[in-house]
């Protein structure tokens, strides 16, 4: 693909360069690797007859790099689920009052959890968000219907908050979303949406994507760290938000095992070096599974919103913008990593 195609990953000039803080990179794929190498996703999606949401959000975690994927759907879904997309396991989503033993089970198991494509905002969805919170450790997205319980109930924001000060939290609404989330009204959010968006995302101690045509990524501390400066009219179609939670999933577990594999070399070398130089200190000889998490957060978030608009471009260049669906994005994003490893992209961080 060239250049002229993909804007995010053109060749600047020293000057524009200069009005960057820095180049991010998908990192390239170990060849010694395994399916257990890039991740364990569970997806929690889909109410009766949505589907398609659980569909779209694990088709593009699998097209982002995510090793496995475990989908957690409404009973009535599993048939078509499993026709659509063999690859992952299906779990039916426990009812009320039922045995959540196998749900808590797969919430352990995972690497990362994403909620809230199609499930509704019935109490069964609204128990299903609680026992995530409650049990889940691993770094979580909540999206859709999980934002909109989370926005009318206190106790899931309190449970919300907390999480992200144990683990990474993304929450990625659109403006209505954020709308009902934060408490103000669209006409606040759009003349002081950065002031009010810093504030919520430091208040959940969360990674913020407030979508949009010029989506914003806030970090756990308040702070703009990405702001989009195009958009692609090819992704203003259903289940398209669905594709974008799916592939921050699948983008972190890539950057997750990238950290890991680092770690391990940085550790081998350090045993190496103690080894020739006689030192005994068991304490520098120590795996670091987590390297700087939050950092790692917000790159997947900031590759993943680039990633959106070149999967929509090459949708678009094959179907059109006025044709393109949701899969059609889907589908587009390996090629879309492909390009954001050899060209990376520059970020503008203010």
């Amino acid at each position: 693909m060239s250049d002229e195609f993909y804007n995010c990953g053109k060749n600047l000039t020293k000057e524009e360069q200069d009005g960057f803080k820095m180049k991010i990179f998908i990192p390239k794929r170990n060849p010694a690797s395994h399916k257990g190498s890039y991740g364990k996703c569970l997806i929690i999606a889909g109410a009766e007859g949505m589907a398609g949401a659980a569909y779209f959000a694990a088709l593009s975690a699998y097209r982002s790099g995510t090793g496995l994927v475990k989908l957690c759907s409404a009973k009535e879904n599993l048939g078509i689920l499993q026709t659509l997309i063999p690859e992952a396991i299906i779990l039916s989503a426990p009812k009320i009052k039922e045995n959540f033993q196998e749900l808590e089970k797969a919430i352990e198991w995972a690497d990362f959890l994403l909620f809230g494509s199609g499930m509704g905002t019935g109490e069964e969805a609204e128990e299903l968000l609680r026992l995530v919170l409650d049990k889940g450790r691993a770094p979580l997205l909540i999206d859709a219907d999980g934002l909109n319980l989370l926005s009318r109930d206190s106790d899931l924001q309190a449970l919300a908050k907390s999480y992200g000060r144990k683990s990474l939290l993304f929450l990625t609404p659109h403006l209505m979303e954020f709308s009902r989330l934060s408490g103000k009204s669209l006409t606040e959010i759009e003349n002081r949406g950065g002031e009010i968006a810093k504030s919520f995302g430091k208040e959940y101690h969360c990674i913020l994507l407030l979508k949009s045509h010029d989506t914003m990524v806030i970090s756990p501390d308040g702070e703009l760290v990405y702001q989009r400066k195009r958009s692609c009219a090819a992704l203003s179609k259903g289940g398209s938000g669905d594709v974008f939670a799916g592939s921050i999933a699948g983008i972190y577990l890539i950057l997750e095992e990238e950290a890991k594999r680092k770690a391990k070399a940085d550790l081998s070398q350090t045993a190496f070096s103690l080894e020739g130089s006689n030192e005994k200190n068991s304490d520098v000889v120590k795996e670091d599974s987590s390297v700087m998490p939050i950092e790692q957060g917000c790159k997947a978030a900031i590759l993943s919103c680039e990633a959106q608009i070149l999967a929509g471009e090459l949708a678009a260049r094959e179907w059109g913008e006025h044709g393109v669906l949701a899969e059609n994005i889907a589908n587009a994003m390996g090629k879309a990593l492909e390009h954001l490893e050899e060209q990376g992209c520059w970020i503008d961080q203010g």
